[in-house]
């Protein structure tokens, strides 16, 4: 059994979302960051949506937002990636493509990994669903005011060059 456990069936309104994740999140230790916060907020969930790290919701009844439970996983990893000290954007890249199972797998792993024996006296254990993905370094370069590049060398072979075509165009538009 793991703390996703009661919510993998379940729709949430954002409220029970955020609940949910403090619920998991309450297994996981405190961020390295003091600024980054523990548990996130309604405000939390709708800005990180913003930014595409969570889906948009499944559905409206009415004007009540309802979530799966892909949307608490990928809650749960962005705030466990930022209590390891990533910033949004190097989350954003190590969460891209990564399936609704190996996310699962990545954030029990986290829990277990962070608290074993708390876990395993509550009958929480790891489960060897897949790896984990991989966090990868990125390449950030802010090229103008309000323009910022993030550069995937994994994908990318010469992001030093490509940074510097574009440095070249911006200048050349001037």
């Amino acid at each position: 059994m793991t703390p996703l456990d009661p919510h993998r069936q379940r729709e949430h309104t954002l409220a029970e979302l955020t609940e949910a994740a403090q619920a998991v999140l309450e297994h996981a230790p405190a961020p390295e960051d003091g600024r980054v916060a523990r548990f996130p907020d309604e405000r939390t969930v709708r800005y990180y949506q913003s930014l595409g790290l969570i889906d948009r919701p499944l559905r409206y009844d009415g004007k009540e937002a309802i979530y799966g439970y892909p949307h608490l996983l990928r809650v749960v990893a962005v705030k466990l990636l930022q209590h390891q000290g990533l910033s949004l954007a190097q989350v954003q890249a190590a969460l891209a493509g990564v399936s609704v199972r190996k996310l699962e797998a990545a954030v029990v792993e986290s829990l277990a990994v962070a608290q074993p024996a708390r876990l395993a006296k509550r009958g929480v254990v790891a489960a060897p669903i897949a790896a984990a993905p991989a966090v990868r370094s990125v390449v950030q370069a802010d090229l103008a005011p309000g323009v910022r590049v993030t550069i995937d060398p994994a994908l990318v072979p010469d992001a030093e060059r490509i940074l510097r075509a574009l440095r070249a165009a911006l200048a050349s538009l001037k």
